[in-house]
Parts: structure tokens; C-alpha cells; sequence
């Protein structure tokens, strides 16, 4: 099969499986029957809304769009119309250092607690309220693979010299696209324009590597608007959404 498919369940059929559909139109009808057979019957499936040729032959075999929340994906084009960020008095913009593992492992977990990520979700789960997973060798681990690049891992120093907020780059070369994902800011240090500003350092940082568009994929419903104001802030557009389709 050619294309991207994404199956979300636990293990062991029958699941109450979620597939994520990405293909060419003649494979579609294969894709819905391989899912029906490894679920024990198809749960949910979650396509674009641009892509015509899925929802039609989701509607073919019984599945109807739902409402609830969604991933909008959005794309800014990396220009001469990229503003320089700017940041409060005291703070540092820069990329990741070699021997800062830790420290930057500490700013993905002060931004990034579970119950957060949780309410990202499509559709929403609760992770409870502990600390994130992200210890410094899992950021080791993460560095360590292709396409990590440390020219598009930036933060902020806060004047303490803590890192306070993060923006990870994700270059695709051979398209001249980048990935903006993660953005973070430590709470203790929200609302001082600190995301918009590693944003920003990023999409410069996507620019000079060789990118001309960037994409980032936020939760898009009103529920959860927060992420997708940032980007909008920093020039993205909305460009489509998911819709989950269910029977």
C-alpha cells in the first residue's frame, strides 16, 4: 500500500480503533477493508477535508462526519514578510547548546505537563496531572535520530539563565518544508510574548536552512484555541482540517 495510514488502538482485536487515512483514491477501498478486518469492524476514521476521493468512499461503506474537536492544519510561507521577534528585557534567544541536555529536557517537561498534552487531543483524553516523561535520556535519544537538526531547536534564556521556552524545527529538505513542533513556554513565564519569539527564531532558523513554507498542525476547535492564536500571530493561515468519520 502506498501512503500514509495511522491505526490508533490498544493491542489485541476487537479494537476501538481510530485510522488515520492518507492514500491514493484507487487503494482507499482496500485500506476501509483491511481496517474492517484487523478492528473486527471499523471504528473511526479521520481524513482531511480536502481530500475528496476518502470521504466519498467513506460514505460509501456506512461512515458519517461527526462533530467534535479537530486538527486544523495550518502554513505560512517563510519570506521577506517573517518579522525579527522580539523579546522583554533580559531574555535570550538562541539555539540549543551541546551540554545542555538537561536543561532543555527541564523546559519540555515545565511546558509540557500531561494534563496539557491530554486536552491537545483529538478527541480529548485525561493524563492526569503528574510530570511529563521527557527526562534527559529520552532528549538524548531524540538528538541523537534523523532529522533532529540543533540549528532548529531554539529557546529563550530567561535572565537566571534557566531556559523558559522551546520551538522545535523539522526540515524536510527534498520539498523545502519544515515542521514547526513542538512550541513551549514554562507557565512561570507565559504571557510575556515568549512564544511568539522562539516562533518566530524558528521559522527564521527553518529559512536559513533552506525552507520556503512552514506547517504546523494545532487542535483547531474553539474548545482549545490557544495554540492556534499563537500561530496565527506568527502569520500561519489555515490551509484544512481533520474530519473524523464514524458508523
Amino acid at each position: 500500500m502506498a501512503g500514509p495510514v495511522g491505526l490508533a488502538g490498544p493491542a489485541g482485536p476487537p479494537w476501538p480503533a481510530d485510522l488515520s487515512l492518507h492514500s491514493p483514491a484507487e487503494l482507499i477501498g482496500e485500506v476501509l477493508t483491511w481496517f474492517d478486518e484487523v478492528t473486527g469492524g471499523g471504528r473511526s476514521v479521520t481524513v482531511m477535508d480536502t481530500d475528496k476521493a476518502a470521504i466519498d468512499a467513506l460514505r460509501a461503506a456506512g461512515y458519517r462526519p461527526t462533530d467534535g474537536p479537530f486538527f486544523r492544519h495550518c502554513l505560512r510561507e517563510l519570506d521577506d514578510s517573517l518579522p525579527r521577534p522580539t523579546l522583554p528585557d533580559g531574555y535570550r534567544l538562541r539555539p540549543v547548546q551541546p551540554g545542555e541536555l538537561a536543561a532543555r529536557a527541564a523546559a519540555h517537561r515545565a511546558a509540557w505537563r500531561p494534563k496539557r498534552l491530554g486536552e491537545m487531543q483529538v478527541p480529548p483524553v485525561d493524563l492526569g496531572d503528574g510530570e511529563s516523561g521527557m527526562t534527559t535520556s529520552r532528549y538524548a535519544d531524540l538528538i541523537g535520530h534523523w532529522p533532529y537538526r540543533s540549528d532548529l531547536d531554539l529557546v529563550v534564556e530567561a535572565p537566571d539563565g534557566t531556559l523558559v521556552a522551546s520551538a522545535l524545527g523539522w526540515l524536510d529538505e527534498d520539498n523545502r518544508s519544515a515542521l514547526l513542533e513542538p512550541v513551549g513556554v514554562d507557565p512561570r513565564h507565559s504571557r510575556r510574548g515568549l512564544g511568539v519569539a522562539v516562533s518566530l527564531a524558528c521559522l527564521h532558523a527553518m529559512r536559513h536552512a533552506g525552507a520556503t513554507q512552514s506547517v504546523v498542525c494545532p487542535r483547531g476547535d474553539d474548545a482549545y484555541p490557544v495554540p492556534r492564536r499563537l500561530y496565527h500571530a506568527v502569520g500561519f493561515r489555515d490551509a484544512g482540517r481533520t474530519v473524523t468519520h464514524r458508523r
